[in-house]
């Protein structure tokens, strides 16, 4: 497992430090990010039930520049137990919630 871990993370590397170069951005797309949504007294109901703690809160802006106006938030959430994390996306003009993502086996990455 720790073998698949060290892959992955090394993947990443390899992949962000090749991204690092890229100028042309014409490659990227949207994607349907398999999301779970709703009202957000909903989605504070399964953070709840999965003991998730906010750990940080991050603003989204307009044109990923420093300064752009801000377009949505990010929270990134860790169990109670330290095992599971997830991030919840806001927009300011929105009515539901998202969650991006619910992980296990929480570890953390070597140094």
């Amino acid at each position: 497992m720790k073998k698949i871990i060290i892959g992955l993370l090394m993947s990443l590397f390899v992949l962000s430090a090749n991204a690092d170069h890229e100028k042309n951005l014409n490659s990227l797309y949207m994607s349907e990010l398999p999301g779970l949504c709703g009202k957000p007294e909903a989605i504070q109901t399964y953070l709840d039930h999965y003991k998730f703690i906010p750990q940080n809160i991050s603003l989204g802006r307009e044109g990923m520049v420093v300064d752009g106006q801000p377009v949505f938030m990010i929270t990134y959430y860790k169990s109670e137990d330290g095992t599971q994390t997830t991030a919840t996306i806001d927009i300011p003009s929105g009515t539901e919630r998202c969650i991006m993502y619910h992980t296990f086996d929480l570890t953390s990455a070597p140094k």
